[in-house]
């Protein structure tokens, strides 16, 4: 019954979310390619397995794919995931068929692989994290989508716990930006956070920590060439958000505003156009129990007024923003802990339910 409803949701997803939110920009695609899908995920939906469901924006035809899987991204025509009990890489596309990725796997003595995509989705880069829970080192390289022009990039290590990962590239490739990330910790946290940001010269392989790197353990967001790390204000009121143009490397400071108990932060997501960003500002107890408790408000940061404000009031449902709909109106959210897609207005603040399948984007 559960998935027949999400197939329903699904559909009903194509006949409204399509036209009301992302319509336009998916209209675009489908006249310029062969095929569009729509990706929906419901976790643990049979036998504590995961079950995908491609959607075609056209005829509204579904394929659902079960996967014992994790980290879902969206890859060109597939989506790329690891699979927890074959310990791979995979890939699954929308006729529900599955392969290997051909060529980003764990060796024998990986104990963890790590991936990002640019923002345009022409270059991926992975890591490969191997050694002792106190001797870490990580190979990190980078490939054009299909597997050409594979190069390393960076072997780092060992170090004590700690590991580096790729979060993101600059717009003409030349650096990959990462993250040393305290191995194991982000399982504890309930959003992203970062340890300390650098980047990579990809001609050379040096690198450098990144403005103001290392900094606290928390939120920080990259897009439209900048950088936006959120940091606890002196008076621990909230989260100052820093703001950098990675190209020049200008700083400006945005102040926090004071919202005292929300202790966590992050999933910051910056508008295409670099004039606003939203990110999750979290009252968190028990987080991961039976008794799990959370207030979220999400706030709006304006770039050009250099203001940030709530944009909702308290909500109880930890979900975090996904994506920009496609003319900025709005923010499509997402959750790591329950199914669901939700979609938040900036010019009211309201948050309403859009499905009850969590939507990954789209396949071409």
């Amino acid at each position: 019954m559960g998935f027949r409803r999400s197939v329903i949701v699904s559909k009903i997803f194509v006949g409204l979310l399509f036209l009301v939110m992302i319509g336009p920009l998916l209209a675009q695609d489908a006249i310029s390619t062969t095929h569009v899908w729509q990706v929906f995920l419901r976790r643990n939906a049979a036998g504590g397995a995961d079950t995908l469901t491609f959607v075609d924006v056209i005829t509204g035809d579904t394929t659902p794919v079960t996967l014992s899987g994790e980290r879902y991204t969206l890859v060109g025509n597939s989506v790329m995931y690891y699979d927890r009990v074959a310990n791979r890489v995979m890939l699954v596309y929308p006729d529900g068929q599955t392969s290997e990725h051909p060529f980003i796997q764990p060796g024998t003595e990986t104990r963890r692989v790590d991936w990002q995509l640019s923002a345009d989705a022409k270059k991926i880069a992975w890591t490969l994290t191997e050694g002792t829970p106190t001797a870490l080192t990580t190979l990190t390289s980078i490939a054009n989508i299909d597997g050409s022009n594979v190069q390393e990039v960076l072997s780092d290590g060992p170090r004590n716990a700690i590991r580096a990962l790729p979060v993101g590239f600059n717009a003409d490739y030349t650096t990959l930006y990462m993250d040393f990330q305290p191995d194991g910790f982000a399982d504890f946290t309930p959003m992203p956070q970062y340890a300390g940001l650098f980047g990579v010269d990809i001609a050379s392989g040096k690198w450098d920590y990144l403005p103001d790197e290392p900094s606290c353990f928390c939120g920080a967001g990259f897009g439209a060439g900048m950088l936006l790390r959120l940091k606890v204000s002196q008076d621990l009121s909230g989260f100052d958000v820093h703001v950098y143009n990675l190209a020049g490397k200008i700083e400006q400071t945005i102040s926090a505003q004071p919202l005292r108990g929300y202790t966590q932060a992050g999933d910051v997501v910056i508008s295409p156009d670099g004039r606003q960003a939203v990110y999750a500002l979290a009252q968190v107890q028990n987080f991961g129990r039976a008794d799990q408790s959370v207030r979220t408000v999400f706030m709006l940061v304006d770039m050009d007024l250099k203001t940030q404000t709530p944009l909702t009031q308290p909500i109880t449902t930890f979900v975090e923003p996904h994506s920009w709909t496609e003319d900025d109106s709005a923010v499509l959210l997402t959750s790591r802990q329950q199914d669901g897609t939700w979609k938040i207005n900036l010019s009211d603040g309201k948050l309403t339910r859009v499905a009850d399948a969590t939507y990954l984007g789209t396949v071409h």
